[in-house]
């Protein structure tokens, strides 16, 4: 097959899922074209034969987080070779590379290559420091260069579609979590930047300092946008604990995988 161009599309919170994006297109050594389709209205690009399709998004609860299926919906491909990468916190990814290879293949991309990645826990932060690391990366490195490899030698996309792909279906359950971000009134300066970057329009421009929790997926993309800190996540001792049951649950280290 002849690949000349990659075009990811990535979406994050916390900046973890970017890093693994640019990572392994990098490690692809074609040209490339990133969109960042995590803020609402977010444009998607048109995808060709000859484009390498990356759809990067983290695990939530197990599933492919809500605003990316949408996006996903907009995408229109022409028998494009895809890559699907799903970052986890050092728990499981449950059913999220199913559904996401189910949801990009409704839009004429076919799946070739998936990949794991241990990153950073955006929510439970004591979860997953420090990753992904060099072992990490290295996985990912080796997925990619194993992608253009298998495109390479390939003469239809079919031939390197992926068979067998970790998940379930119908996919598990998964009704957000209690914990929300907050700003402190007293430092917002009411820029507004939290709410161009917001996925779901939880935030009021006109009001930036109020979240509507029934919106919101807590996805931290506001508290990494915020020029000056008012954003955190609420929670108290409540948050506390849980990021405590989480880290004993997810003590034994979990690695990244390539599925090929």
């Amino acid at each position: 097959m002849d690949i000349t161009n990659v075009k990811a599309l990535y979406f994050t919170g916390a900046g973890t899922t970017k890093q693994v994006t640019e990572r392994f297109v990098q490690a692809c050594g074609l040209p490339a074209d990133l969109f960042d389709v995590t803020p609402f209205g977010a444009e998607v690009p048109t995808c060709t034969a000859h484009d390498l399709a990356v759809f990067a998004v983290p695990s939530y609860g197990g599933r492919i987080p809500a605003p990316m299926a949408e996006r996903i919906s907009r995408i229109s491909g022409d028998n494009t070779p895809a890559v699907l990468l799903v970052t986890y916190g050092n728990r499981a990814i449950d059913d999220t590379l199913i559904e996401l290879a189910d949801a990009v293949s409704e839009r004429g991309c076919i799946p070739v290559a998936g990949c794991a990645v241990v990153a950073h826990h955006s929510l439970m932060v004591n979860v997953a420091e420090g990753r992904p690391d060099a072992d990490d990366l290295a996985v990912l490195d080796a997925c990619a260069a194993g992608v253009v490899e298998r495109l390479g030698a390939a003469a239809t996309v079919r031939d390197a579609e992926l068979g067998t792909i970790p998940g379930n279906r119908p996919y598990r359950a998964f009704g957000g979590v209690p914990f929300h971000p907050e700003t402190a009134a007293d430092v917002c300066v009411s820029c507004g930047a939290c709410a161009a970057q917001c996925p779901v329009r939880a935030i009021d421009p006109a009001a930036p300092s109020t979240t509507d929790i029934e919106r919101c997926i807590s996805c931290m993309r506001c508290i990494a946008a915020c020029p000056v800190g008012a954003r955190s996540i609420s929670g108290g001792d409540a948050l506390t604990a849980a990021r405590t049951a989480f880290a004993e649950k997810c003590a034994q280290r979990q690695e990244s995988y390539t599925v090929m």
